[in-house]
């Protein structure tokens, strides 16, 4: 593990206020965190750290809150199952059973997962190429435009008086378009507009806040919006140019796609798999139905006519 990931867990038990061991002699290295009766080892952290994706896992363990957030759960499940025991609950019989199922759960999610990945030998990166050669045609880029716009900020005025300034503005560029360049520089109040005078290249869905990117890719080149209320202010948008999708080269998309290959041939490998174990056939006499129905409900939904209580 790089020092980084280190800093960073030192970091998060900190914040926690979880303190190690503080003892004369060497600290017990396989207890990484104790509250009150709560204790989670190292063990205990590796396995629930493996629960975690491993597409995801690195940088999970790397993020000091999620990392704590993992730490209080533990301590505080720890915790709770102490108090449990201690009270003897742990013997009650439903109890008993309920962990019983727990385990089996993660034993049976544990393996489905190990069956996959000892199964997940397919070339993916010819398969990817195959997908590519048969859809290139539409692989391609998102489409991107450039925009220009004046924010009309609202964070030091009244929303009204920002309104108002921005309608105003408007009605001079339906007077004059050609003057748009000119009120950026007179009026924008985007911190980025001195240095790239309010114009935005290569913009793609997904860049800028929704409102304004309905309204910029809704514009035809050289059209002007009407004003946009965003959570900045007022955008006046031109939109200067629409840049049509383009065919993406093989190696640019080549990690993706083996990445959705094998995704696609782990579902195919797990569904197999459910499908097989689904496809047997039940054993489930009617007795023992009857007994299941009993034990939930009582032995008058399982003899309706029988009497209840005493009788004459």
């Amino acid at each position: 593990m790089k020092l980084t990931s280190l800093f960073t867990i030192s970091l998060a038990i900190l914040c926690l206020s979880i303190n190690s061991r503080a003892e004369d002699t060497k600290p017990d290295l396989e207890i990484l965190a104790e509250r009150g009766k709560g204790v989670v080892t190292q063990d205990d952290f590796t396995a629930r750290a493996d629960r975690i994706p491993e597409s995801v896992r690195k940088a999970t363990l790397r993020d000091r809150k999620r990392v704590g957030d993992l730490l209080q759960n533990l301590l505080l499940t720890s915790q709770l199952a102490a108090d449990a025991r201690e009270a003897g609950f742990d013997k009650e019989k439903i109890v008993i059973e309920r962990m019983k199922l727990a385990a089996d759960a993660e034993l049976a999610d544990a393996w489905l997962t190990h069956y996959v990945e000892e199964r997940s030998g397919a070339d993916f990166e010819a398969l990817a190429h195959e997908y590519y050669l048969l859809h290139k045609e539409t692989i391609k880029s998102s489409p991107k435009i450039d925009v220009s716009h004046i924010l009309i900020s609202t964070k030091e005025r009244p929303e009204a008086e920002a309104k108002a300034l921005a309608d105003s503005i408007k009605l001079q560029l339906n007077d004059n378009p050609s003057a748009f360049d000119e009120l950026i520089i007179e009026y924008s109040e985007d911190p980025s507009a001195a240095s790239n005078k309010g114009k935005f290249h290569g913009v793609k869905k997904g860049d800028m806040v929704k409102p304004f990117e309905t309204t910029a890719f809704a514009l035809q080149p050289g059209e002007i919006s009407e004003p946009v209320k965003t959570e900045y202010g007022y955008h006046i948008i031109r939109l200067d140019a629409y840049i049509e999708p383009e065919q993406l080269p093989y190696e640019e998309v080549k990690n993706q796609l083996i990445a959705i290959e094998r995704e696609k041939h782990n579902e195919r490998v797990k569904n197999s798999y459910l499908e097989n174990l689904n496809a047997e056939k039940i054993k489930m006499t009617e007795e023992q139905i009857q007994e299941m129905v009993r034990r939930q409900f009582g032995d008058e939904a399982v003899n309706p006519e029988a009497p209840v209580g005493d009788s004459e």
